[in-house]
């Protein structure tokens, strides 16, 4: 986990050495210097001075280099600053596997940045000081992530809330204005790099004169909020942030059917629901969102159970299949807290095993990766190797305490990927 003091919105840049160099001048002087061959500075001199050969290196490589190499020269800043390139680049890049670098995880009144691997800790603290210096004093709520873009609400005394579009790669801000006959229940981001630039923000709010949800889409290019004809008289069915795929921002109950808006038309799409268990009047599910191209749900249908079945939904909307099969079983010997036998007997409490589905992630060989909170722990697990790997410790004293240790739930965590888009 990361902490430190605030810096300022841009962040300092870290000094790098680059082996590749375009410097005319630097050239010439390591010819007289070093035994160097004549071809490879030749070589060289042709990458620096070849703008269409810069241009597909750079394209290749990730946006936290980017913004580094930025720093190189004025040739390099002019290259990678041009809203031609980033927009490239972002579409490009938006498929790939390895974009999703982080999780944003966020339990009123704490949030904090959690990286995948340990070469991304101390972005994800410098992503954690420009959110603060974003936020000052007040608090952050209403939260919703979509291929690199994070719309987040900041709540001040008063009660009012500001919404903002944030690019955590960037530092790039962008204020959202709501109308004042909005009562806001979630807001909800759409953005398919793959099509288009614009990004757009579906709105499920409260109408107190009809006494149901509305829906309003705004769009960046516009500026301009479109309310749909749709409503909806589940007032508990978009609790939760919906999750955006094919065109679509998707919502599941717990108690209802699900619910999908399409975006482009502001009208509802059929998409089917998971079945209530029979006996219960309520599905457990744990979690609910989309990972390379494809849109999961984890429900556990008892509250003993200790494995899992991860869905996915089928391109047509016909059905939910099981993708793959998880038993945690053998993480209890691991990690012993998570029994909560040991700490309340069976016959006290009706949930002997204490851990969380915090996210799933699918790469493009379509092997699939759990991150799992556990009392005081996240791990990742591997469903294709079987290993698990600790991403973190969690303190009780900072978070809410759950069955005798702390930890977050899936509706507290929200995917980071890099990206270069525009808000």
């Amino acid at each position: 986990m990361v902490s430190g003091d605030c810096t300022s919105v841009g962040g300092a840049i870290t000094p790098i050495r680059l082996t590749l160099t375009h410097s005319r001048s630097y050239i010439e002087q390591l010819k007289h210097h070093l035994p160097v061959s004549s071809e490879i500075f030749s070589s060289s001199e042709q990458i620096a001075g070849s703008e269409d050969l810069l241009t597909e290196i750079f394209l290749r490589l990730p946006p936290k280099s980017l913004l580094r190499f930025q720093c190189v020269s004025k040739h390099w800043l002019s290259l990678i600053s041009n809203t031609h390139f980033r927009r490239l680049h972002t579409r490009r890049n938006a498929t790939s596997s390895t974009s999703t670098v982080g999780v944003f995880l966020c339990r009123h009144p704490n949030y904090d940045f959690l990286a995948l691997n340990e070469e991304r800790i101390s972005e994800m603290g410098r992503i954690y000081d420009r959110l603060s210096d974003l936020r000052g004093s007040k608090v952050v709520c209403n939260i919703n992530s979509c291929n690199g873009l994070i719309c987040v609400g900041f709540k001040s005394d008063d009660a009012k809330t500001d919404f903002y579009i944030y690019n955590l790669t960037t530092g790039h801000q962008r204020y959202i204005p709501v109308p004042d006959t909005m009562v806001v229940k979630s807001m909800n981001l759409a953005f398919d790099p793959k099509i288009s630039d614009d990004y757009y923000v579906v709105c499920v709010w409260f109408s107190v004169s009809e006494n149901r949800l509305c829906f309003s889409v705004y769009s960046s290019g516009s500026g301009i909020w479109r309310h749909s004809n749709e409503h909806c008289n589940k007032v508990d069915l978009c609790s939760y942030g919906g999750v955006f795929w094919k065109g679509a921002v998707h919502w599941f109950s717990q108690t209802s059917p699900f619910l999908c808006l399409q975006v482009d038309t502001c009208v509802f799409k059929s998409m089917p629901s998971t079945d209530i268990p029979e006996g219960q009047w309520y599905r457990n599910i744990e979690y609910f969102g989309e990972s390379s191209g494809h849109l999961h749900l984890i429900e556990i249908h008892k509250p003993q159970d200790i494995e899992f079945d991860v869905l996915e939904l089928k391109s047509d909307y016909s059905c939910w299949c099981v993708k793959y099969r998880v038993n945690l079983e053998f993480l209890t010997n691991l990690y012993p807290i998570m029994v909560n036998q040991e700490v309340y007997p069976p016959e006290d409490y009706n949930f002997p095993y204490a851990f969380s589905t915090l996210c799933f992630l699918r790469d493009e060989e379509n092997r699939g990766r759990v991150l799992i909170s556990l009392p005081g722990k996240i791990v990742v697990f591997d469903i294709h190797n079987g290993m698990v790997k600790e991403l973190a410790d969690i303190q009780p004293d900072s978070f809410r305490n759950f069955i005798g240790g702390a930890r977050y739930d899936c509706f507290d965590a929200y995917k980071h990927v890099e990206t270069l888009a525009f808000v």
